[in-house]
This record gives C-alpha cells, structure tokens and sequence, in this order.
C-alpha cells in the first residue's frame, strides 16, 4: 500500500530525474556542437588553444570534481542552473567578444558547465531512484542513451547548419559552399571570413540553446533533506582520514596498475577524440557536413554497441573485455590514420573505421567502471573513484599540453596522434591483461556502478 505523501515523494522524485534529464539532453546537444564547431573555429581564430584543447578538458574535469563539494552545501539544483549559464555565457562571449585572450576563459567555462554537468549525473540519479531498485538502472539507461542521441544530432546538425550559414553568408549555393570548405586553408579573405561568419551563427543558435536548458532546472522541486545528509556524511570524514585513505590506497600495487592503465588510455583519447574533424577536414580533406555527418554516425555506434555489452562480459570476463576491445580497435585507428591511401573510397572506408572504432573501444566502458570498484575494498570505494577520476584530469592536462606544444606545430601531427595513440592503448590492453587478469570475474548481473 502507499500512502498519500509516499505516493508525492514518488511523483516528485519522478519529476525531479526528467527535468534532469530535459536539461542534461540540451546540455549534449551543446556538447556536440562544442567538441565539433567551435573546435573547428578555434582552429581559425585561436589555433593554440585548439591544438590544446584537451588540457582544457582536463582542467575542466579538475575543477568540476571540485565543484562536486559544493553540493552538501548548496544542493545540485544551483549547479544545473550554473552549469546552462555559464556555457551560455562563454558561447555569446565568444561571439561578441572575439579576442584570443578571452577564447582561454571561454573554454574553460564552456566545458566546466558541461563536465559538471556529467559528473552530477551519477549521484543526482542515485539521490531521487532510493529504493526503485532496478528503476534506478531504467533511469540511468535513458539518462545515457537520450544524451547520447542529443550529441549525434548535434555533432550531425552543427556541420550542415555551419555549411549552410556560410552559404548563406558567401551568397553560394549548399552545394557550392560545401565543396569550398574541403580546403579551408586556401579560400580567398571573404570567403574565410564569410566561413568564419556562419560559424559564428550557429554558436550563438546554440548559446540560445544552452540557455533553454536553465527551464528545466527552475522547475526541479529540491528540498534541503535531499542533500543535507550528504552533508552529515561528508563531515565525518576530515581530512586526514581521507589522506590515509589514498595513501593506502596508492600502496596497493593492483590500485597503481589500474591507473597507469587509465592514464594511457586517457592521455591517448585525447590525442585524437576531441580533433576527428579538423583531421577530416584538413588531412584527408573531407568537407566539413560530410566529416560532421561521418564523426556523428560514430557517436551513433557507441548506443548501438553497448547493447552487447552484457553478453560479451558475461562471456570473456571483466578484464579480457578491457583488454581484447582495445586491441581490437587499434587497427581501425591505423586506417583511420591512413585515410588518405584508399583514394575514391576514402569516405566509406575512414567512415566505417570510425564506426567501428568509438563501438568497440565503447564496449568495456561499464566493465570499466566493475573492474576499478574491484579492485578497491568497499570502505576505499568513494575515495578510490575520485583518484581514478583526478587521474585521468591530470593525463587529460598533460596530453592537451602535449598535442599544443609538440605534435599539433604540423598538420601531419593530426595523422601521428592515432600511432601514438595507437601504441598507448596496446601498453594500456597489456597491463590490463597479464596485470589484473585475477580480477577477470563474471558478473550474474549489471550493477547500478556498472551502469
């Protein structure tokens, strides 16, 4: 039976997880035009910072972690609010305030609000689904899927609105301004800047986007009940305690082993993930609604093969998923890397590689999360989390660094990015393999961690 107020609480925190979900959705939408179009526009205006954008991921991640503490004290519903503002703010002063120096804070405010925004995902989810149990794994399900259908319209959408503005802009027909943008580096000053114009359109479309999502964030109906006992909880454990937790943690050589793992693959991720389409364009020279059109459908992979994910644990083990996924994406690297050779079937043949490429690394992504909590005793379990997620911030810095200031200096080192990458995630499959194979357990079901 159900009483009355049971039967409100039940509604509301309903209500609370899909107006979380309506503004997460946008936020992806918002993210598929950040990591397509305006990486892209960086390129043009500001090549440093695009050439390092990835540091600024990774500064973005520090950061959001951080911001994470502030929900005991504040609640997550201001955070949603903040995290639609600020990159509503950060895309209208890219558009009005069109200086190098202010793309630095831009973008790092810009991906703030959308890494913070991710990272509330987990726990906010957790916070209203106490006590659904398999509902919880419903909602995190649609949570994931509809986010990632809202990045892959907008990865898709941002490049054919961007090829149609700059029609519009150039007075070209679609076709004609969509064969131009396959050489960029040579159009003539106004057709560049008539580019760089419908460019800018479409930014300031999405920053009215983005600015949509703070609707329904007003319209989450938080009480202070539902974060103040994270708060209880939190000030029980000061400082030192946490301190000692880490370091025991770090102590444990199957902990060490599981990080360098996760350092290589993140370092690697960001020698190419976030620049699919400036390689597209400019290497292989693909125009730019065909190249937005392609990275989108490999979005589109990840949702369709983590469907199989489940059966493949079950049948390989935790462990031996990690490994044998990413040696098995390494060769649609390298023909992603030589694109150029196939001539004529270039686009199919590099669109196919992409394909398979985001699916099958994606397959072990929730076996990732089952084997880092396995390692890690359940006392160990929070502290760990945040270890393994500051870790990857930091590869993130230091591969944007990297690409910025070392291999991004050419045009061919868009090409190199995948051996290199390519290389990592070998080292990466090996460790995971021969180093935690003892961890290679079978799950009889999907955790909510390992949704």
């Amino acid at each position: 039976m159900i009483f009355p107020m049971e039967g409100k609480e039940v509604h509301r925190n309903r209500w609370n997880i899909t107006m979380f979900i309506i503004s997460f959705v946008i936020s992806n939408l918002v993210s598929g035009i950040i990591y397509d179009t305006y990486v892209n526009y960086l390129q043009e205006v500001a090549v440093r910072i695009a050439t390092s954008f990835w540091a600024f991921y990774g500064y973005a991640t520090f950061l959001s972690a951080f911001a994470l503490f502030l929900v005991p004290k504040i609640g997550y519903k201001k955070l949603i609010i903040f995290c639609s503002f600020s990159c509503t703010v950060s895309l209208v002063s890219v558009i009005c305030l069109d200086t190098p120096k202010v793309f630095y804070l831009t973008t790092l405010l810009a991906l703030i609000g959308l890494q913070l925004h991710y990272t509330m995902l987990s726990p906010y989810v957790a916070t209203f689904t106490e006590g659904m149990g398999e509902g919880r794994i419903k909602w995190y399900t649609r949570a994931y899927y509809m986010g990632y259908v809202g990045y892959f319209l907008a990865t898709y959408l941002g490049g054919v609105f961007t090829v149609k503005m700059f029609s519009f802009r150039a007075d070209l027909t679609y076709a004609a301004a969509k064969k131009a943008t396959e050489y960029i580096a040579e159009m003539t000053p106004f057709l560049k800047n008539a580019y760089l114009q419908g460019n800018r359109d479409v930014l300031f479309f999405t920053a009215v986007i983005s600015g949509v999502a703070i609707l329904p964030a007003l319209f989450i109906q938080e009480k202070k009940e539902d974060y103040a006992m994270q708060a209880k909880q939190t000030n029980k454990e000061s400082l030192f305690h946490n301190l000692q937790q880490i370091v025991q943690i770090l102590l444990k050589k199957d902990a060490l082993l599981y990080l360098s793992y996760w350092a290589m693959v993140s370092f690697g991720m960001g020698l190419f993930s976030s620049y699919f389409t400036i390689y597209l364009n400019r290497n292989l020279h693909i125009d730019k609604a065909t190249s937005s059109l392609m990275v989108s459908i490999s979005y589109l992979a990840i949702v369709i093969f983590m469907l199989f994910t489940p059966f493949i644990v079950k049948k390989l083990g935790q462990a031996v998923t990690i490994s044998t996924m990413l040696l098995f994406s390494i060769p649609f690297m390298l023909i992603i890397a030589n694109g150029e050779k196939f001539g004529a079937f270039t686009i199919p043949v590099v669109g196919a590689a992409l394909f398979m490429r985001a699916g099958i690394a994606n397959i072990s992504s929730p076996a990732d999360n089952s084997l880092a909590m396995s390692i890690a005793d359940k006392e160990f379990r929070p502290i760990y989390a945040s270890v393994v997620n500051f870790t990857a911030g930091l590869a993130s810095i230091v591969s944007g660094l990297f690409t910025g200031n070392v291999l991004f200096v050419t045009q061919e080192g868009y090409k190199n990015a995948y051996y290199l990458a390519a290389i990592l995630y070998f080292i990466a499959s090996v460790i995971v393999l021969f180093g935690l194979k003892k961890y290679n357990r079978i799950p009889t079901t999907m955790t909510d961690e390992e949704e």
